[in-house]
């Protein structure tokens, strides 16, 4: 479960990597990009390959922390899109933190469950 779960923050983290850098670069996808929202994608994903990822392939005591704080900033900036920035934000956008969110969810599952196995 710890491979699942480390493979799926590094899946994660690499798009957001890659959709922040083309952003960054002057890609136009065709809507609206808060100018702030690529930069924010780019690093957290870079943080994301480094840190949970990291720490959840090698089975680290601090995982389950690190995920959940990750989580935590995702589902905070998620929530900031929603009621501030609603009318402005691209709905793909919405869609992408919203993908994001489900997938820690899913990490954090994983974790929860792996440490609840047979002891």
């Amino acid at each position: 479960m710890l491979t699942s779960a480390a493979v799926l923050a590094f899946v994660v983290g690499s798009m957001s990597i890659f959709a922040g850098a083309m952003a960054m670069r002057g890609w136009n996808p065709g809507y609206s990009v808060l100018g702030w929202l690529p930069v924010y994608n780019f690093v957290m994903g870079i943080l994301t390959v480094f840190i949970p990822t990291i720490l959840i392939w090698r089975g680290s005591r601090y995982a389950m922390i690190s995920s959940i704080l990750f989580f935590g900033i995702h589902a905070g900036a998620t929530a900031l899109l929603f009621l501030g920035f609603r009318d402005v934000v691209a709905t793909q956008s919405l869609f992408a933190m919203a993908f994001r969110i489900m997938v820690w969810l899913v990490i954090l599952a994983l974790l929860y469950f792996q440490m609840r196995g047979p002891k």
